[in-house]
């Protein structure tokens, strides 16, 4: 055993899987050969028992047949209607077609064929004279016909063609018995060929693949498992098997490429040393570029098509958000400003479709309200092949520049301004002095008793007012200096009513004043507080309209 087993170890694993296919193979064909034989067997039985059952059929319309012609003739003869002699002439043309194709069916059986004869002679005869006897009633001899029915003549063949209808039967029902007997033995033969084939199919399909396994798996299970032997680390030896198979020929490769795998491992471990350095140069490089990009003092982000993938600390800070949380970056679009927001989207993406640079300005708009002026730069970054794989993009704070430059541009136009602010400032402080030294002297010469002197300090008041009022429009294109003095609220509400005495007497408006006993002195530019106080009152007198009330009220807070 141990010989043959070797030699067929030794074929090439193709031919084993022909050679033990066509043991099964052979077995299934022969079963099949022996199943058919018995299946035609068996299908020749059933035809035969259809046949029986056929003939068995026909014999009793035949009969059937024989009763209506016999019952049909002996009605209208006794009766004389023609409604009699249709059952008669339905049996007539019928029996004898039905007696032929029995006939035909029982050719092969002589008993049976003989018989047949002899009835169809019968029935030929009896049909013959009744068809003679049914002519004489017509022509009106029935006294002939009732002498043939008194006679018996007709019961008589009747009777013997039922004899040997009965002869017929019974040899039909014991042919019948026949067969079904062998239909049963053909069906125990039947089954009994598939149950035996089929287990020896069976055994003949296990053997052939007790063979497969013997010679194919059980090799390649010794060799994983002293693959699987080996200690972790360590490439496992393959044992080489001595055969001149598929297997063998695969263990002796495996062991050249075992050799190779430990050579190779050898050398990976020998450069795996200076992979760790290059990896940590590599990693510190890494971390460095990501201190650089992460502390910019720009922002910078990238963008594959119209995503966003990344953004710095700085762009996050720059949009108002929280430099620490990344989150998605598509949410530091929602900081845009909504005014600038759908432009901005629709440029980038038509830069984006001609895969072109794109620049622009806009404004990022924070949570708490403050705006911060954007340049936005966004250049493609291309593949060998020319293909734009993203757009880095880098976000300059421009906030203090544009206001640096609207302070320029108002610096230039208030030094224009003061150049005529100059010249005009000169030209009313000429008329100024005039009256201010006019004024001055008046009072002067006026005693303090006269009813004008109040007049004319409020004309010397305001001619100073005025003149202030010319040095402010200087200030405006310079630097302002304030000039704080310490002076009370109720002073300055007097002087404000002084010099609106004469509105408020021609618009009839009356003053209701709340004083508070305690208010303490202010500091602060007391020319622009009454410029100020002056506009309120004088809006408040413009607004009541004639005989309104105007109240004034000051408290310490």
């Amino acid at each position: 055993m141990s010989r043959p087993f070797r030699l067929f170890s030794n074929l090439p694993i193709q031919r084993k899987l022909l050679l033990t296919s066509i043991i099964p193979v052979l077995a299934v064909i022969l079963l099949s050969l022996v199943t058919y034989r018995s299946v035609q067997t068996f299908s020749d039985d059933e035809e035969q028992l259809n046949s029986i059952y056929l003939v068995q059929r026909r014999a009793a319309e035949y009969q059937s047949l024989m009763g209506d012609l016999n019952a049909g003739f002996r009605a209208y003869v006794l009766t004389r209607q023609e409604a009699f002699l249709h059952p008669y002439r339905i049996a007539h043309d019928h029996i004898l077609n039905v007696g032929d194709s029995i006939e035909q069916m029982v050719s092969d059986r002589k008993p049976q064929h003989d018989l047949l004869l002899e009835v169809q002679l019968h029935v030929q005869l009896l049909m013959e004279e009744k068809d003679s006897l049914i002519q004489a009633v017509k022509d009106g001899h029935q006294a002939d016909a009732l002498r043939y029915v008194e006679r018996g003549r007709g019961r008589e063949i009747m009777t013997l063609i039922r004899q040997r209808m009965d002869q017929f039967n019974r040899l039909e029902q014991g042919l019948l018995n026949d067969t079904l007997a062998k239909i049963g033995h053909d069906r125990s033969m039947m089954i009994s060929v598939i149950l035996w084939g089929g287990i020896l199919a069976l055994f003949l399909m296990v053997f052939a693949l007790h063979l497969i396994g013997r010679s194919i798996t059980g090799p390649l299970v010794n060799l994983a498992k002293a693959v699987r032997s080996s200690t972790g680390g360590t490439v496992p030896a393959v044992p080489v098997l001595e055969r001149r198979d598929e297997i063998g020929d695969l263990t002796r490769v495996m062991n050249v490429m075992n050799a190779q795998i430990r050579d190779h491992i050898a050398r990976v471990e020998k450069s795996e040393a200076e992979q760790r350095f290059l990896n940590r140069d590599l990693a510190a490089s890494e971390s460095k570029y990501r201190s650089i990009v992460d502390h910019a003092p720009f922002g910078i982000f990238t963008t594959k098509g119209m995503a966003l993938v990344f953004n710095n600390r700085y762009n996050r800070a720059l949009a108002g958000l929280d430099p620490d949380e990344e989150g998605d970056p598509e949410a530091i679009r929602q900081s845009i400003h909504p005014e600038d927001r759908e432009r901005i989207l629709s440029e980038f993406s038509q830069a984006v479709q001609q895969n072109r640079p794109y620049e622009t300005i806009f404004r990022f708009l924070h949570k708490d309200g403050t705006v911060r002026k954007v340049l936005s730069r966004r250049i493609p970054i291309k593949d060998p092949d020319g293909q734009t794989m993203m757009y880095q993009g880098f976000n300059i704070d421009i906030t203090a520049l544009d206001q640096m430059q609207a302070r320029l541009s108002r610096a230039e136009r208030l030094a224009t301004l003061g150049q005529v602010a100059a010249g005009i400032a000169h030209e009313i402080r000429n008329p100024l002095v005039g009256v201010g030294s006019t004024v001055s002297l008046l009072l002067e010469d006026t005693d303090r008793s006269d009813p004008r002197r109040s007049d004319l300090e409020v004309v010397l008041n305001e001619t100073r007012r005025l003149d202030r009022i010319v040095n402010q429009i200087i200030d405006y294109v310079r630097p302002r200096t304030l000039a704080p003095v310490v002076f009370t609220m109720e002073e300055l509400i007097q002087e404000t009513l002084t010099l609106l005495n004469g509105t408020l007497t021609s618009k009839h408006v009356k003053m209701e004043r709340v004083t508070h006993p305690h208010l303490s002195p202010i500091e602060a530019d007391r020319d622009q507080i009454k410029q100020v106080l002056l506009n309120v009152v004088q809006n408040a007198i413009e607004a009541l309209g004639e005989q309104g009330t105007l109240h004034i009220a000051t408290f310490d807070s």
